[in-house]
């Protein structure tokens, strides 16, 4: 970094945008506001460089917008709106101030998508790796939080999107200069904006009180909410949404176990189902992929019965599981 942590830090300083509920932002050794009563739900995810994201494959601008969209992502799982946030850099010194420029662009860029404001942080060196850690937060908007926990047995599952968008445009990545930046895959996996329009939808119908984002694998997240809630799962093939490229190739398990999709993982009672296909039927992209059953632990299963379950998703210490 060829600037002082003194000019650095003024020139970040116009990423911070005011609002009348902010009272003092950037500046000082802390931000002060004005929070509305009623439940808020803070969240905190971090970034680290060679685990996940490379330079190669994301610029700073792309690492700046996911660091703000994982955060986000978290928030309205928990049934919130995203308010506010602050962020923590650790500065390498092949990074320049350019780059870090850029890399607040792209979290202003995510910020203004969904009118959050940043209120400081801190910078500091580092003498090996980037990160970028971030805190967020949010108003519950429901009156209550979405949580793991509230899953029922004999709930049905839902998810929104499709699975194995991201995990595959890393594979093209990682094979090389043939992959196109402009590919729909890579995007998703450079990129991985939260479904804004489906949750609202989900939250104005009252569909749900389960809720989480699935970053790690569908399975080994579900198996998270099941275990939360003392019940278990059973999930079928056929309706997992995932694109024809990942069956076509036989690379099915990335829907399943890739991770940083980043797409909505929920449990709604039965009576609820009428609802949620009215909302499928406006173009929304939400997919009915199972049960919530007594039995313990995700079972999955196709045409022809149940199916091993050799990889589940992606462990910080340990291995894919």
């Amino acid at each position: 970094m060829e600037l002082s942590e003194n000019e650095l830090i003024k020139r970040l300083r116009r990423f911070g945008r005011g609002s009348a509920a902010i009272v003092r932002g950037i500046g000082d050794d802390g931000a002060v506001v004005d929070l509305q009563r009623g439940q808020h739900v803070l969240v905190q995810d971090a970034l680290v460089e060679h685990v996940h994201f490379e330079f190669a494959f994301a610029s700073p601008y792309d690492v700046g917008k996911k660091a703000v969209y994982v955060n986000v992502s978290d928030i309205l799982s928990m049934g919130a709106e995203p308010l506010y946030f602050l962020v923590t850099i650790g500065v390498p010194e092949k990074l320049s101030y350019r780059d870090v420029r850029m890399l607040y662009k792209g979290m202003d860029r995510a910020a203004r998508e969904f009118r959050l404001f940043l209120l400081g942080g801190d910078t500091v060196a580092t003498k090996g790796d980037f990160f970028i850690d971030v805190s967020m937060v949010g108003r519950v908007l429901a009156g209550r939080y979405f949580g793991r926990n509230k899953a029922k047995r004999g709930d049905l599952i839902g998810v929104t999107g499709h699975l194995g968008e991201s995990a595959y445009g890393l594979r093209l990545l990682q094979k090389g200069p043939a992959a196109q930046p402009a590919n729909r895959y890579i995007k998703r996996y450079q990129s991985p904006k939260p479904p804004l329009d489906v949750w609202k939808e989900l939250v104005k119908n009252d569909i749900t009180d389960a809720m989480m984002d699935i970053s790690d694998g569908l399975i080994i997240d579900l198996e998270r909410m099941m275990t939360e809630s003392k019940t278990g799962a059973r999930l079928y093939l056929e309706d997992i949404p995932m694109p024809p490229v990942l069956k076509k190739q036989g690379l099915q398990a990335l829907a399943l176990s890739g991770g940083e999709d980043y797409q909505f993982l929920f449990t709604f009672p039965r009576a609820k189902a009428s609802a949620l296909e009215n909302i499928r039927k406006k173009g929304l992209a939400i997919s009915v992929i199972g049960e919530v059953v007594k039995q313990r632990g995700v079972r999955l299963f196709d045409k022809n019965g149940e199916l091993a379950l050799s990889a589940k998703g992606y462990e910080h210490f340990g291995t894919l599981q």
